[in-house]
């Protein structure tokens, strides 16, 4: 993109460069599945029947390359789109050192995690020199240095939205890197890993509590890969799961012939032998029974022995890498059927490793900006220049964020000026929140998200909304959600 404060004609060549971007983009992506390369438009249609959507953009291409090719070669336009360009490329110069400066900081913080995690692996407290060394690194990494001096650059309004402009952009294409694998890395997420990865890399158990769609299991994922470097074993929490599906059981097998039986290892037997993690998701949908075999395996650590009963008490010495992530939804009336509640005597098995997963933004206002929503909206259909797709704008994203942000909040129970709005007086007499069953979580934004942006235009936000809320079952939870996204101006 060319200055935000830029002349029209600036404007009209960022315009084009931008249409010419996507059309290049398409125009590859039909040449892959037409399967040939380097032909002409006007050839195209004779050589494949179905070919007309490449000659149609290799002839737009074409175009479009012509026009601003024109207008570069202006004598009163170029030399203004020259300057706009000189001056882009000082902003990102400007930003590039900025985010350079931020990510300095940020290896800082994590250098000291991993400083700390690598003590805790090995089961010892820190040295002197390793305590100063991270507490040096603490410092550093919460307040900028000289060496971070981009500040002179920006000299005027304009070069500071130039800058800004380009700081968001390099920040949505990490984000949305982060999303891809699999967790988007708010603050919470990163006080969670810097405190939780420790206790995991030691083979201490971890809990991870918190209401539906808030990205429990995919933080349990992410913290089993950094703990281990392998891929965890996983077991989905359901009411008739058995020990012997988790831990292991005899089966009958042909050998040579003769049906022998062989002693088939579970998900928990292998991550023990193998040293992987074990992620135990729902675990407050697993049987009471299950929970109580489960009271002494949690006591268990890497080096420590154990005896199979499924393998008539054979012992296994546990590996190095090995732990256990659980996590739960929370234990509230009226939703999440099926849930029993955790006993104290397997809570206390987690010690001080259970941690509360909030929604975004929670503890914000209702009139505050959903900052960590809307992050997390816009990183789940940027491209990888950090632009929106066609039929998604800014306004959009933030209208959606603050409606997810209200309902996760109004799901959570809670209360003050704006939420009470959701509550009807007969749930506020119960104690009920204002939505029992049904919520724009985050899996849920994302998920609606990128239904309308790979539609290619066919599917509108306010379509893929309604059909949300047409789907909810629970007839005053869609009552409520209609009202909240009404409120932000969608036709629900």
């Amino acid at each position: 993109m060319l200055p935000v404060a830029a002349d029209p004609v600036v404007h009209e060549a960022a315009r084009l460069r931008h249409e010419l971007r996507l059309t290049r983009r398409a125009r590859d992506a039909e040449v892959e599945r037409l399967g040939f390369e380097g032909v002409e438009a006007e050839r195209v249609g004779a050589l494949h029947p179905d070919a007309d959507t490449l000659a149609l953009l290799s002839e737009a291409q074409a175009d479009l390359e012509s026009r601003l090719s024109t207008l570069l070669a202006d004598p009163v336009h170029g030399p203004i789109i020259s300057s706009a360009l000189d001056a882009r490329a000082a902003a990102l110069r400007i930003a590039v050192d900025a985010r350079r400066a931020e990510r300095a900081r940020s290896l800082r913080r994590a250098n000291a995690d991993q400083l700390m995690a690598r003590a805790a692996a090995s089961g010892r407290a820190l040295t002197a020199a390793e305590h100063d060394r991270v507490t040096d690194l603490r410092a550093a990494a919460d307040q900028p240095t000289e060496k971070d001096g981009w500040e002179p650059g920006i000299v005027s309004t304009q070069v500071r939205d130039e800058v800004l402009d380009a700081l968001s952009i390099m920040r949505l294409r990490e984000a949305a890197h982060q999303l891809r694998g699999g967790v988007l890395l708010t603050e919470q997420m990163r006080r969670i890993i810097s405190e939780a990865l420790p206790a995991t890399r030691r083979g201490d158990p971890v809990l991870l509590l918190g209401e539906t769609g808030g990205a429990k299991t995919a933080l349990a994922e992410h913290l089993a890969a950094r703990a281990t470097g392998t891929d965890s074993e996983f077991v989905s929490g359901y009411g008739d799961i058995t020990g012997a599906q988790v831990i292991g059981a005899h089966e009958l097998r042909s050998d040579g012939g003769a049906t022998v039986s062989t002693f088939v290892a579970g998900p928990l037997l292998r991550a023990m032998t193998q040293g992987r993690a074990l992620i135990l998701d729902e675990i407050n949908a697993m049987p009471a029974e299950f929970l109580k075999r489960l009271n002494r395996i949690l006591q268990l650590r890497p080096g420590d022995r154990y005896a199979v009963q499924e393998n008539a008490g054979r012992v296994i010495t546990i590996a190095p890498g090995f732990a256990i992530l659980a996590t739960a939804n929370e234990q509230t009336p009226h939703r999440y059927r099926g849930l029993d509640r955790l006993s104290a005597e397997l809570i206390n098995r987690f010690g001080a490793n259970a941690y509360r997963v909030h929604y975004p933004d929670t503890g914000n206002d209702y009139t505050d900006f959903p900052a960590e929503n809307a992050l997390l909206a816009t990183a789940a259909v940027v491209d990888r220049h950090g632009e929106l797709p066609r039929g998604l704008t800014a306004a959009d994203i933030e209208r959606v964020s603050r409606a997810a942000f209200i309902s996760q909040q109004v799901f959570a129970g809670t209360h003050g000026e704006g939420f009470d709005g959701y509550v009807t007086t007969e749930r506020e007499i119960d104690g009920r929140p204002g939505l029992e069953e049904s919520v724009l979580a985050p899996r849920t934004l994302v998920a609606i998200l990128q239904k309308v942006a790979g539609s290619g235009g066919a599917v509108t936000l306010d379509q893929a909304l309604g059909r949300f809320v047409e789907g909810i079952m629970h007839r005053e939870d869609r009552r409520v959600l209609a009202l909240v996204l009404q409120g932000q101006g969608f036709a629900v």
